[in-house]
This record gives C-alpha cells, structure tokens and sequence, in this order.
C-alpha cells in the first residue's frame, strides 16, 4: 500500500485495509489466549471464587455475541432461571459462555440457530449450547479440545480463530470440578453441554 500498487484510487484499498485489521485481530486473540492459557498452566490464573449470582454474566455474554449474531444472520435465543447462584470465578464463567456462544455463531450458517439454555438444581449448574451449524465428524470431536486444534474442511476454510478456545474452556471446566460434553453431526449442527457443581472445590 506504501506504494501505491494500487493507484491513487483510496477505495481501491479498501479490501487490503480489512484484511489487514482481520489478521491483527487474529494476532491479537491468538496472544490474549495464549496469555491465558500460560496462566492456567503454570498455576498463576488469579482466580476469585465466591458464592455469586452468574445470572448478569449471561446477560452480558448474550449481549456481546449480538452484534456478531446480526452480522452473519443467526439468530440466538437463550432461557435460565432469574437468579442462578453458585461457586465460581466471574472471569472464568465469562471465558466460558463467549467462547460457546461465539463458536455456534461462528461456525453456523446463513439464517442458522443457536439455542441456550441453563439449568440449575441443588447439585449442578448445565449449559447447554445447541447449533445448526457445520457439524462435526467424529474423528475431528476426539480431537476438539487440543490445543491448536482446527477443524479443516471447504466450510470453515474462511474462518478465522486461534485453535485454542476450546482447549482453555476444558482447563476451566476441569478446573472447577465440571465436564464437558460434545455431540456433533455434519451438516446438522452441534450440541455443547458443560456441567459445573453448585459448591465447587476448585483444583
């Protein structure tokens, strides 16, 4: 561009500008999930577990992934109880939702769904995110929480991400005492359900 390859035609720029920004913003995640996951490997996440209401958390995950939502035309729609009160660290449960909302819109198609829902009994709290997205082969699931890991096929060829969201969403999980389940269908779509206790022991 410092050359003005282009000519001096400044929308002619336009596409070079964007993908541009696009890769300093995949820079930018790839070192903000790197940060955090050399944090919860070496033990030194700064972590605050108290006995809390996460219920504005949602709200807050929910709004966020909106605009994203909007853009790329799947609507979410999502229930859990008024109040949901358990053990956890704000941070972490905020890492958590943006990570499987962003992925089911993400990884969605145009005029797709994504359904989310929460749960919670004396024991446990559930989340549950449903997609009609891509999918899934089975080979790739057992391989879905590695680090770096990338689903590689002509649908997702476009898709920009650093392979390690969901591999830092399993260490949180693991690390509150929960789990993390995956169902997946090629061409129909996605179910992610992750299950923390309501008293957490965190590791």
């Amino acid at each position: 561009m410092k050359e003005r390859k282009a000519g001096d035609d400044i929308g002619a720029y336009d596409q070079m500008i964007d993908r541009s920004l696009e890769r300093v913003k995949g820079m930018r995640n790839l070192i903000m999930d790197l940060l955090d996951l050399t944090h919860i490997d070496s033990g030194k996440m700064k972590r605050e577990i108290k006995f809390q209401d996460i219920e504005p958390i949602i709200r807050t995950c929910m709004d966020t992934v909106m605009p994203f939502a909007i853009q790329m035309d799947v609507k979410v729609n999502g229930s859990w109880p008024d109040e949901i009160y358990m053990d956890a660290d704000s941070d972490e449960i905020e890492i958590i939702l943006n990570n499987l909302l962003s992925n089911a819109v993400k990884y969605n198609r145009t005029g797709g769904k994504v359904q989310f829902n929460i749960l919670r009994d004396t024991e446990n709290v559930t989340i549950r995110v449903e997609d009609t997205g891509i999918g899934i082969a089975q080979e790739d699931t057992d391989r879905l929480f590695d680090e770096f890991m990338r689903v590689r096929s002509p649908e997702t060829k476009n898709i920009s991400g650093s392979g390690l969201g969901l591999s830092i969403v399993k260490r949180i999980v693991k690390m509150n005492n929960g789990k993390i389940l995956v169902e997946s269908k090629p061409g129909i779509g996605s179910v992610f359900t992750i299950i923390l206790p309501v008293a957490c022991k965190p590791i």
